[in-house]
């Protein structure tokens, strides 16, 4: 991937020519030539969303407290959904796409 640059020479290792690509996904962030931000944001929702489902069985218990579950869901899916969030170009739309998210989650 290339990033603002004008150098369009193929990258070549032991004469192997090395693909680019568009997007890559790094320490389980999405790198883009766009910034990656949607992408990752998008990424992020769709695996806090596996992990909230897996916990399916712990949301339907009656014996556990709702505080309790409100930490489980702070600590494995709120917190997998916000990994490398600060690298994030912030706008309206990614925040709304966050707190639709965490509140369909809650309810």
């Amino acid at each position: 991937m290339r990033v603002n640059t004008f150098n369009m020479q193929k990258f070549m290792l032991e004469e192997t020519e090395i693909e680019e690509v568009g997007s890559f996904v790094y320490l389980g962030s999405v790198v883009s030539e766009s910034g990656g931000t949607e992408e990752d944001v998008a990424s992020r929702i769709k695996k806090a969303n596996g992990v909230f489902v897996q916990l399916y069985p712990v949301w339907r218990k009656l014996n556990i407290s709702k505080e309790v579950k409100i930490r489980i869901f702070n600590t494995n899916v709120k917190s997998l959904l916000l990994y490398a969030c600060e690298t994030w170009k912030t706008t309206n739309q990614i925040t709304r796409r966050l707190q639709i998210f965490v509140n369909k989650c809650l309810r």
